[in-house]
């Protein structure tokens, strides 16, 4: 049975990005524009960061952490204003291959037309020390030996009200996961900014940081073909599997404040446990009757600080680190 590891992509302050966080982040809706008097001149080059831990790795409805907690990381080189990015990522995973972490790169370009807003990119995703698992009874091959994988990514964001933004997304990978499958994930998503009327409770400092936002989409995968399905001298090549593809939803609820970002989401596909376990390949489906709970239904917390030159936040105060770059 051919495995691998599953990720993502969750973009926070990218537009492509995996899981997304991996979900929470692509849909939380932009910072309010600062008024003018404390906004800086557009700079040429800016940046943007965050520190995050989430209680579960989730990328596109499926665990890459085995349904435990994930440190993760982001860091992002804006040029021209914001118009071309280049970012890295890194994720806590606890995967069939067993890689140190995860590791991510990305490029791409984000041209603004009024209130729609696209983002053109490329994210490469890295598995440091990856080992392949191997049947000791049999000698049969349960791992691929390189899950390195391109994903190509187009996203759009439209602002209908300055409280509501709803969005549309495709991401397409020539070979997932180092199966030579092609995977294509298309979704919407949607976001609205809560009233501070609604919570007259808090001092209003803090009342207008809720959102509540959701995703809807389907992915849709190839057959795999590549070493570990077997060689197959019938057909002179290697054997081939189809892949299940499937439909990935989530919706959450989450609290911004200056550079806190505090998210719970629920995260569903309609994968039964066992296309769950020939999808991802869990370890433990060896030992169940092949059958995996990493895309079973989830409600994952995560809190993350962040910042950016455009959103600075506590940053902004003088002596504020983000002051020296601006």
């Amino acid at each position: 049975m051919s495995t691998f590891s599953l990720k993502a992509f969750s973009f926070a302050a990218t537009l492509i990005i995996a899981a997304t966080a991996a979900g929470a982040a692509d849909l939380t809706p932009a910072p309010k524009e600062l008024p003018p008097e404390a906004k800086a001149a557009d700079p040429l080059i800016g940046f943007a960061f965050y520190s995050q831990y989430a209680s579960d790795y989730n990328f596109r409805g499926v665990s890459n952490s085995n349904r435990q907690g994930s440190a993760q990381s982001f860091f992002e080189v804006q040029f021209l204003n914001n118009f071309a990015y280049a970012a890295m990522y890194t994720w806590q995973t606890r995967l069939p291959t067993q890689p140190d972490f995860e590791f991510d790169l990305a490029a791409g370009i984000r041209p603004v037309f009024g209130k729609l807003s696209i983002d053109l990119g490329v994210l490469a995703y890295f598995y440091p020390n990856e080992k392949r698992l191997i049947n000791t009874a049999n000698g049969a091959l349960l791992t691929t030996a390189n899950s390195d994988f391109v994903e190509y990514a187009g996203k759009a964001l439209y602002q209908l009200t300055p409280e509501l933004t709803v969005g549309a997304n495709v991401f397409h990978a020539p070979s997932f996961f180092g199966q030579h499958a092609t995977a294509t994930y298309t979704s919407g998503t949607i976001a609205y900014t809560l009233p501070a009327s609604l919570f007259p409770f808090l001092p209003e400092a803090y009342a207008g940081g809720f959102s509540i936002s959701g995703e809807g989409g389907h992915y849709f995968i190839g057959a795999a073909k590549t070493s570990a399905t077997g060689y197959d001298p019938a057909i002179g090549r290697f054997a081939s599997f189809n892949l299940p593809s499937y439909n990935y939803g989530n919706v959450g609820v989450s609290y911004a404040y200056k550079n806190l970002l505090l998210d719970l989401r629920f995260h569903t596909t309609d994968l039964s446990k066992a296309e769950c376990f020939a999808f991802t390949g869990d370890y433990r489906g060896y030992l169940n009757g092949g059958r995996s709970n990493w895309c079973s239904d989830a409600i994952i917390g995560s809190i993350r600080w962040q910042a950016s030159t455009t959103a600075p936040g506590v940053y902004a105060q003088p002596r504020g680190i983000l002051n020296f770059f601006n």
